[in-house]
């Protein structure tokens, strides 16, 4: 098999070296940015005559077996819709499209079609969490009742994505529920194995406001007297705590491609990044509940804020037992009442833990087994993935009016 990607920015260069690593040709490759283009010849040894900035000439012809689509979360419609067209299986990056009834438009394509589409809900990869699936269906922890989800985004996360950076804005993008969440709902959806019925959802945009601006704070980190102290400064977040340390992966080539220190700093002083976090135009929640019933009478929240470090939490209450962990951490608690109570450390039983807890490069490996005909798990289809959107998207919905209970009824 190989490969086409549209959108090469820190996903799609990603999910390049990950192919790349498994034998796997990056054979044609289409973004905006020159430098992109030029990380794709030099990186991947994609030819330059497959190298485009428009999309209408990349999508003249079908270029490989898959196209990875990871552009912006209101262009994955068109790019889906374009490359099926064409003949080509997709790995589409999640959300699904940036509105319901896109998102079920390219299942019923993909169905109609006969299209392989891999969603990228990575987390059901991930060692931790399939390590959790694997202990609910043992049957020892009974049926399960109830679930509590926590995402926490991460303070110096919700400024770079969803103050400074592409999320920011719902209109532009996806409500934020979908956008950083989608990943959450669909491992509860996962947990469970039934259909949402009712959901409900309260949240709102309270801190990064210009109410909470410092006294005499400057519209740009780099023209303010708080560059030093302020947890938000731009100097910290992408110099002093990655850059100048060596890490100029992601978040830094989210500023510029191909980062140094020196043309970090340049793109931060007048760039979107280095904004005050308190003077943006961003408009989606910094904290959100999200309330659900499920037909078959399981109840679950999620709780995503920006408030904290970087990390999930989950904790699933059952009629015979329970577990709880950190994704972070790999440490999960197990307790089966009034028999035993242990820990699983999933770093004993699985090895590798980066992307997103491993789920990254777990994922790659099953889609190339789908893709070669090999056994695959076909954990993240777009049929599968498509019910953490409806809710989401419901979510949101009742979010803007102010916690209205909503009966979900589109079903699939």
């Amino acid at each position: 098999m190989n490969v086409a990607i549209i959108g090469f920015g820190s996903r799609g260069q990603y999910y390049a070296k990950l192919f790349k690593e498994r034998g796997v040709k990056i054979v044609a490759v289409c973004d905006k940015n020159d430098e992109k283009l030029e990380i794709a010849r030099k990186n991947c040894e994609v030819s330059s005559a497959n190298l485009f900035k428009k999309e209408e000439e990349f999508f003249t012809d079908k270029r490989a077996d898959l196209c990875v689509v990871s552009t912006q979360d209101a262009d994955h419609y068109g790019h889906a819709i374009k490359a099926m067209n064409l003949g080509y299986d997709l790995l589409l990056e999640k959300p699904i499209a940036a509105t319901l009834d896109e998102c079920v438009e390219i299942k019923d394509i993909a169905e109609r079609l006969n299209r392989k589409v891999f969603v990228c809900h990575v987390l059901r990869y991930a060692p931790f969490v399939a390590t959790i699936k694997k202990e609910l269906e043992s049957g020892k922890y009974g049926k399960v009742v109830t679930i509590n989800h926590t995402e926490n985004v991460a303070y110096w996360h919700q400024a770079h994505s969803y103050v400074r950076g592409n999320w920011r804005r719902s209109e532009d993008s996806t409500p934020m529920i979908i956008a950083k969440c989608c990943h959450d709902i669909d491992l509860i959806v996962w947990f469970i194995g039934s259909h949402c019925k009712y959901v409900s959802s309260y949240g709102s945009l309270d801190y990064y406001t210009e109410k909470h601006a410092p006294e005499g704070s400057a519209a740009y980190c780099y023209d303010c007297k708080y560059i030093n102290d302020c947890p938000y400064s731009a100097e910290r977040i992408y110099i002093k705590d990655r850059a100048s340390k060596g890490f100029l992966g992601w978040p830094c080539d989210t500023v510029i491609p191909n980062p140094t220190v020196e043309k970090l700093r340049a793109a931060l002083k007048r760039g979107q990044y280095g904004r005050c976090v308190f003077r943006c135009d961003n408009d989606v929640p910094d904290h959100q509940i999200v309330n659900m019933e499920f037909e078959n009478g399981v109840t679950a929240s999620l709780t995503m804020t920006a408030f904290g470090e970087s990390s999930r939490v989950i904790f699933l209450h059952c009629e015979e037992g329970e577990m709880y962990g950190f994704i972070d951490e790999n440490i999960i608690h197990c307790n089966i009442f009034g028999k035993e109570k242990y820990t699983i450390d999933v770093a004993r039983i699985a090895d590798v833990f980066d992307g997103h807890g491993g789920g990254d490069a777990l994922m790659i490996d099953d889609v190339i087994n789908a893709m070669s005909g090999k056994p695959s798990f076909g954990l993240t289809s777009v049929e599968t993935s498509v019910e953490s959107h409806i809710i989401g998207f419901n979510a949101e919905e009742s979010r803007l009016n102010n916690g209205k209970s909503i009966e979900i009824k589109h079903k699939l």
